[in-house]
């Protein structure tokens, strides 16, 4: 466990650097004469290029040792993004967003594969915590340091800090984690994304980040509409779910150590409360109250808790799964968490371009539905298997 925060910084670093520039489009759009909404497609190109890259990279990766692997990287991340502050056009940029997204399904797949060989059985659904904490790191602490430094050097100053952690990250891994070797033969391991329980693991994965994108990919005209909050307090808001998903991280860790994969059922059923209030709250219930803007706080934070709770559990239930494939099965869930982003927030909008913003709600709600029902073939499959150290 004593070597697992230098891959949390791992974690951090690519975490940042994928979403750096996301307080400045608005200068960044300006500087490449484009809509801010055209320049919001960076994010989208780079989630795809994430998710559909990470498995096929980790096993085509699966015989390179991982600290090597890790180190290279996190290189070529730091200098796409140096590139980025070079980038003479929007055609340009979205052509380093990609290629970044694909260096970054490299780095946290492998940080969680690490991580969870390297702490005892357990123990692993806390070490994976820890990694995925980096994440949670980069939104309350990474992204808004690149908005300040964008603010001071203009959104090119951003990715140059982005590079900057990236470089850091490196020189950390490559001094203090030991080689960790791969993990078979190449594309040896890609058949473990097929084994049985696997399949619906990832797919609970996938479809409780797109419940969750389906509105918090809109949370501005959200809260715009429920309390009429804008500008900082719509941050605060952001800030409230930040915090909840470092709340969330240990509460996963302890109740998979305590009760194993079945809890994760109960975190589908929060996310469909939190969906069906926020449509409550969307329709004009306790408008005007005093209550209204707790209440909303609620269904975020709740919403929030409740995925990231999620992330131990089914991370540790994918590394027993698959102990000889840890890289190709957290591929497998970095590829779900990704899909899931850019899919949740394409069916939100479209919900809300058919049915309002209480749309986007139902079309989250529905999506944790179909989480529940694979939550609980997850937790039977559980029930009847004999993995040596499964929970």
């Amino acid at each position: 466990m004593g070597r697992v925060p230098v891959l949390a910084a791992a974690s951090f670093a690519t975490s940042t650097q994928s979403f750096v520039y996301a307080g400045l489009l608005n200068e960044l759009s300006h500087d490449l004469s484009i809509p801010v909404s055209q320049a919001g497609q960076l994010g989208t190109a780079f989630a795809l290029a994430y998710g559909l890259s990470a498995i096929p990279l980790a096993s085509v990766c699966a015989r390179v040792p991982r600290r090597r692997l890790m180190v290279v990287a996190l290189v070529i991340m730091a200098l796409l993004n140096l590139g980025m502050t070079l980038a003479p056009n929007f055609a340009v940029l979205l052509g380093l967003r990609v290629l970044c997204g694909v260096a970054a399904a490299v780095v946290v797949p492998s940080a969680s594969a690490v991580a969870a060989m390297l702490a005892p059985p357990e123990k692993r659904a806390r070490a994976l915590a820890l990694v995925i904490g980096g994440t949670t790191a980069a939104f309350l602490l990474g992204i808004p340091l690149g908005s300040v430094t964008g603010a001071t050097f203009g959104w090119q100053g951003a990715f140059g800090m982005a590079a900057l952690l990236c470089v850091i990250s490196a020189a950390a891994i490559r001094l203090i984690l030991p080689e960790v070797p791969g993990e078979g033969r190449a594309g040896g391991g890609l058949s473990a994304v097929l084994r049985p329980g696997v399949p619906p693991t990832a797919g609970l994965v996938y479809a409780c980040f797109a419940a969750s994108f389906c509105t918090s990919a809109y949370i501005g005209p959200a809260v715009n509409a429920v309390s009429g909050l804008s500008g900082g307090a719509v941050g605060i808001m952001q800030a409230v779910a930040g915090l909840a998903s470092i709340l969330g991280l240990p509460i996963g860790a302890r109740l998979y150590e305590r009760r194993g994969i079945g809890a994760a059922k109960l975190m589908p059923l929060v996310i469909i409360a939190a969906q069906l209030l926020q449509v409550a709250l969307l329709e004009g219930f306790l408008r005007g109250s005093i209550l209204v803007i707790p209440a909303q706080a609620l269904a975020l934070l709740a919403s929030s808790t409740a995925i990231f709770a999620m992330m131990p559990m089914i991370q540790a239930r994918l590394v027993a799964l698959a102990p000889d494939a840890r890289s190709v099965v957290m591929a497998a869930n970095a590829s779900g968490i990704s899909l899931g982003q850019a899919s949740g927030a394409a069916l939100g909008g479209l919900a809300i371009a058919l049915a309002g913003l209480p749309g986007m709600s139902i079309a989250g709600a529905l999506m944790a539905c179909i989480g529940l029902g694979l939550a609980i073939v997850v937790a039977r499959g559980a029930q009847s298997s004999r993995i040596s150290g499964d929970r």
